[in-house]
């Protein structure tokens, strides 16, 4: 996937966009939900995007700051909520701002008190605006780090700090799997430290070799499939039929299968 100025493109990358403003609509939808029955928790949600980029792609396709304020600002959401996002090149974040001062003039939308700027690596920045344990706060933290693999220490971080709050990631399962000999760690392990009991997996488009894919890691059971964009529980028999292809090579999964008759 080529990368400009941090921003990487490619082609799945409208399908990508495609999906995650579903994905965002859902999950306001149902986090408005649960607010709406559970006064006792923080009645505004909170949006953290750890990668946010300038705002578009180098062809101009919205990126997901843009998205997700359009998916806020709908009719159909009628709660407060909170925007952090996270840059670490200024240029970016300049432009970032620019364009989301343009997107809510030209729909009339008040969102100066709801976006929140960050320069800075998501790694440094997160504990600094996260900084104590709240059970009370609910919203959604997205990673999308241009095929490199998360700071899973920092999305553990959120997960401890945020227990009520959903954690989106977008990633390459195929570089995941390139990098376990130097990691020796398959997805399942990154997925294990977020210590998170439910997750969702959209199923990769079959001709993509870098196997794309976005997970919700939550601990609730309340999101269940949107079979519209193949986003699956991770428990279902359709995602466990694929699962095993995403988090292990040809190779390990024969030696799984077939272990050596001999050892040394």
């Amino acid at each position: 996937m080529p990368i400009t100025n941090g921003v990487g493109e490619g082609e799945l990358t409208p399908l990508k966009i495609n999906h995650l403003a579903k994905i965002f609509g859902m999950h306001l939808a149902v986090t408005q939900a649960v607010l709406n029955k559970n006064p006792y928790f923080q009645q505004q949600y909170r949006y953290i995007d750890l990668t946010a980029g300038k705002g578009t792609s180098p062809t101009g396709l919205q990126g997901s700051p843009l998205v997700f304020i359009k998916q806020a600002e709908s009719d159909k959401f009628k709660k407060a909520y909170r925007a952090d996002l996270i840059e670490k090149n200024n240029k970016n974040l300049r432009e970032l701002r620019n364009k989301i001062h343009d997107l809510a003039h030209n729909n009339h939308w008040q969102v100066t008190n709801k976006t929140h700027f960050h320069l800075g690596s998501y790694e440094q920045t997160i504990p600094n605006i996260l900084t104590r344990v709240n059970r009370k706060e609910l919203g959604l933290a997205f990673v999308d780090p241009s095929g490199n693999t998360p700071d899973f220490d920092t999305l553990q971080y959120i997960a401890e700090n945020r227990p009520r709050m959903e954690i989106l990631i977008y990633l390459s399962t195929t570089n995941l799997k390139r990098e376990y000999q130097y990691t020796n760690k398959l997805l399942s392990d990154y997925m294990a430290s977020l210590d998170k009991g439910h997750w969702l997996i959209r199923k990769p488009i079959s001709w993509d070799s870098h196997k794309w894919t976005f997970l919700l890691a939550s601990n609730s059971d309340i999101f269940k499939d949107y079979k519209s964009i193949d986003f699956l529980q991770l428990e279902s028999d359709e995602a466990q039929g694929i699962f095993p292809k995403l988090n292990l090579s040809k190779k390990q999964r024969m030696k799984k299968l077939q272990p050596s008759l001999f050892k040394f």
